[in-house]
């Protein structure tokens, strides 16, 4: 008989691949720009406990018109973006075709998109400090101040209930490793990920790395740290998007804000896949079917060929107390997402997952569903 465990992840990817269809086939792909009111600033962080908050971590928040929604979103981008992954300008005009931010304004979320420490606008500390316990305790950090308090002025904040943690690649290993080690949020998204990295994707990723201050597009920004790497001129296609399709402007625009990863937050990729999780709230995982570093062939990459096998591979590795882990494949797409012309399909599931699992108000979240204590009795 199959474990309660085993029959939790399968009926959940079954329920949630149904609701993908229905949210994709309602999704307007080229909707009109979302009104919304946005704040951008830094934040004082420590990079590890008992050190004084000496570093700065730039933050973008957003809210719809209206009134402040109980539950914010934290978005957290992977290796060499910044938070305009999540927000991203459509190159052949206004409008919120590539913006994942819009999309949860929209179901009635606020959001909030950071420059993981070392990159984009936030402080660049020496890179051998920039490792991936640095990044989860830093996203921590402001994690309390969303619930505490967030400056949105000289004398204003706004504080929110609920946190839902929402990661890209790296991002996702960050969000691993914070709501596994504080316990503080409320619902937990993972794309572009998994705990599958074959060396032929390690390679895929560090061939096209240098370090940031030879590359002309960091000339006279103060990157004399050879810690601090990026992908070399046109890599950009090949190292995240293949074979997914994109524009040639979208791919321009990806090169002149590209950012930076240092040295120790690649080098222990490994230990970073062996380290034990310990997620205790609801989790969407979401990945690309044609993901060329994290998904392949079942003894190679996690098989991200169906949400039920995406589940049954990386669902256990995420702890033993998940209330509910449910999954999502986007059809065609590579490692990145948010700037595909199917992107509004992922923002659309992701919506949905977060109304019905965590909710933008600030009343009980809905959780798994009492319908999780009928399978349990059966088994």
């Amino acid at each position: 008989m199959a474990t309660f465990t085993q029959k939790r992840l399968a009926v959940w990817a079954v329920r949630l691949k149904v609701l993908g269809v229905l949210a994709a086939v309602s999704s307007v792909a080229e909707a009109s720009q979302v009104q919304k009111v946005c704040h951008s600033g830094h934040l004082p962080v420590a990079l590890w406990q008992g050190l004084p908050p000496s570093e700065r971590v730039f933050a973008k928040l957003c809210l719809p018109a209206g009134e402040t929604p109980s539950t914010v979103q934290l978005l957290v981008h992977g290796i060499t973006y910044t938070h305009q992954y999540w927000d991203f300008p459509d190159p052949e005009g206004p409008s919120d075709r590539y913006s994942y931010v819009s999309a949860a304004l929209n179901a009635g979320f606020a959001t909030l998109a950071i420059d993981r420490i070392g990159s984009g606008d936030s402080s660049r500390p020496p890179g051998a400090s920039v490792t991936l316990e640095a990044n989860a305790y830093v996203v921590h950090q402001v994690v309390q101040a969303l619930r505490t308090g967030w400056k949105t002025g000289p004398s204003s904040t706004v504080s929110f209930s609920k946190v839902i943690l929402v990661g890209h690649s790296y991002g996702s290993f960050t969000a691993w490793y914070e709501a596994s080690d504080y316990q503080d949020v409320d619902g937990v998204i993972l794309s572009g990920v998994s705990h599958f990295v074959t060396m032929g994707s390690v390679m895929r990723v560090i061939t096209p790395l240098v370090p940031a201050g030879l590359d002309p597009a960091f000339f006279g920004r103060g990157y004399y740290d050879p810690s601090y790497l990026t992908t070399r001129p046109q890599t950009r296609y090949s190292t995240f998007y293949f074979p997914g399709e994109v524009t040639r402007k979208v791919l321009e625009r990806d090169e002149k804000t590209k950012s930076t990863v240092t040295l120790t937050e690649f080098a222990p990729f490994p230990l970073i896949l062996t380290r034990p999780l310990d997620i205790r709230v609801p989790v969407l995982l979401f990945n690309g079917t044609e993901d060329r570093l994290f998904c392949g062939p079942s003894i190679q990459g996690a098989d991200c060929s169906s949400a039920e096998a995406l589940v049954a591979t990386e669902g256990p590795r995420l702890g033993p107390q998940v209330p509910c882990i449910e999954g999502h494949v986007l059809q065609g797409a590579g490692h990145v997402l948010n700037t595909l012309g199917n992107a509004q399909e992922w923002f659309a599931v992701a919506q949905n997952w977060a109304v019905q699992r965590v909710g933008p108000d600030a009343g009980p979240a809905p959780g798994c569903g009492l319908w999780e204590a009928e399978l349990l009795k059966q088994d």
